[in-house]
């Protein structure tokens, strides 16, 4: 990954809804700042594609748009982070231009003005299913920042903000592994001496309730090692829309506090939990005492241990439910 597309509204500042507004006012969203200066620090260069449609539409005039532009490239460049190029459409949809996303007008005339930009190097960022759609027609990775616009199309990465891609796409290779490298990982800890902490679970879309859980398991042993569940497996628990992230999005995302990471097909951790043989095991207080896997975990001496669920750190649930649109 060398560069990223940004597109505006909705993923740099927020949206308003098409509306005029000052662009003395205009303010950057959470995490912008923090997730392209993480990237910016790595040499990703930046670029800003988007339809601004209120131009044709006679809402605001093309210079209080570019303004708005120079705005957020001003506050951006205060904290470290340089855009280097901007393109944007000023037409309608039935005005049935070639640069309105998803069409590739814009991504064509950066190139022409940036002629190293390769679309196999290029992330795609935006709010929008046309956004995915224009990363998927120039042929890029696509992400997605959850907003209340419905999702029909699917981006490779669906998260809440520029930071946490960066939790995603920066997340250290190295602690996630194959099955058969994660008993291999974990023979190695025993032989040292050390203690094995195990949990699981589909950490889908991860928040602070998920957060909470794997810091509190890392608290009961030496090494931490979690089981996600494959996306198949997510189906066949949570039913078809889930997971809303794929499998190796997750896992990225809890490696950045576990020490191993692997992905498993089965519907629970049954199967592989005498193959870790961990000293503790960990899930969330929910699942009780009586857990499916506590006879496996009786059998070859794990202790069991619960951690509270705190309703006020949140849920995926709760967070997909918030980004719908309302009545």
């Amino acid at each position: 990954m060398k560069f990223l597309l940004l597109d505006f509204d909705g993923t740099l500042i927020a949206d308003n809804g098409g509306l005029a507004y000052d662009p003395a006012t205009v303010t950057l969203l959470p995490g912008v700042a923090a997730g392209l200066k993480r990237f910016g620090d790595i040499g990703v260069r930046f670029f800003i594609v988007t339809n601004q449609s209120k131009i044709s539409r006679g809402i605001c005039s093309e210079a209080d748009v570019v303004a708005r532009i120079d705005r957020v490239i001003h506050l951006l460049r205060e904290q470290g982070v340089h855009i280097e190029g901007a393109e944007w459409c000023p037409h309608r949809l039935e005005d049935a231009c070639d640069c309105r996303k998803p069409k590739t007008g814009m991504w064509k005339a950066l190139q022409r003005r940036f002629f190293d930009l390769r679309a196999s190097e290029t992330v795609m960022v935006g709010d929008s299913d046309r956004d995915v759609e224009f990363g998927q027609a120039i042929g890029c990775t696509t992400a997605r920042i959850l907003s209340s616009y419905p999702r029909t199309v699917a981006a490779e990465y669906l998260v809440r903000s520029l930071n946490e891609l960066a939790d995603i796409l920066l997340a250290p290779a190295d602690r996630l592994y194959q099955f058969d490298e994660v008993v291999e990982f974990a023979e190695g800890i025993h032989a040292q001496g050390h203690s094995i902490v195990t949990t699981n679970g589909a950490f889908d879309l991860f928040h602070a309730g998920h957060r909470f859980l794997i810091d509190e398991a890392h608290k009961q042993g030496d090494f931490l090692i979690v089981g996600i569940n494959s996306d198949a497996s997510v189906r066949r628990a949570k039913g078809e829309g889930r997971p809303v992230q794929n499998e190796e999005t997750r896992a990225r995302m809890v490696a950045r506090f576990a020490d191993a990471v692997f992905i498993f097909d089965d519907d629970d951790p049954r199967p592989w939990l005498p193959k870790i043989r961990p000293q503790v095991h960990v899930n969330a207080a929910t699942y009780g005492e009586q857990c499916v896997e506590r006879l496996i975990l009786d059998q070859i001496g794990t202790k069991l241990v619960l951690v509270p669920v705190k309703k006020e750190l949140g849920s995926t649930t709760q967070f997909l439910s918030s980004s719908l649109p309302s009545d």
